[in-house]
């Protein structure tokens, strides 16, 4: 997948499930850890209630994160300049007036305006607004005293064997894009 080129980090998914009980997030764990999906201890994280400090277990690839940061600004920058100068150049062979008189001029700010435009977005990449929703929820059961287990899947085929063990357990889950 071509998007993936974006991100620095080796789990872009991650899976939160929402427990009462030690016991009900322990079987989880280890229902997930049965299966051939080729988790790693690493990958399934367990938050215990009231837990302070819990967010390295929700984001730890920190360096990760550095590095989409990097990436996303770079690369969609680097596309929105170049579909502004695309953009430039069909107004510009349509006549506009403006960019025939000017032409040095319009192309410097139509490159500049999809380049910031691409930095604008890699922004929102990077900020990765999805993973709200996952941390805020269990940020809420931790401060209810429930128990959470967080999932960090490398694969699409560790993604699918992790959604299938959670929708198959019958708990409330919380996943990212």
């Amino acid at each position: 997948m071509a998007w993936q080129a974006l991100f620095g980090e080796r789990a872009t998914t991650k899976f939160a499930v929402i427990v009462d009980s030690h016991d009900a997030a322990a079987s989880i764990v280890e229902d997930l850890m049965a299966e051939p999906a080729g988790l790693q201890a690493s990958q399934v994280r367990l938050v215990n209630p009231h837990e302070k400090g819990f967010d390295k277990k929700l984001e730890p690839e920190t360096q990760g994160v550095v590095r989409t940061a990097v990436r996303a600004h770079l690369i969609l920058g680097l596309i929105g300049a170049v579909i502004g100068l695309g953009a430039w150049v069909i107004a510009y062979f349509a006549g506009i007036a403006a960019l025939v008189l000017s032409p040095f001029f319009s192309v410097g700010a139509f490159v500049i305006l999809g380049g910031v435009g691409g930095l604008f977005l890699g922004g929102l990449i990077t900020a990765r607004p999805d993973h709200q929703i996952v941390i805020h929820r269990v940020k809420a059961a931790t401060n209810e005293g429930k128990w959470s287990v967080i999932v960090h899947p490398f694969t699409p085929a560790q993604c699918d064997v992790v959604a299938q063990v959670l929708q198959t357990s019958g708990v409330e889950v919380v996943r990212t894009v």
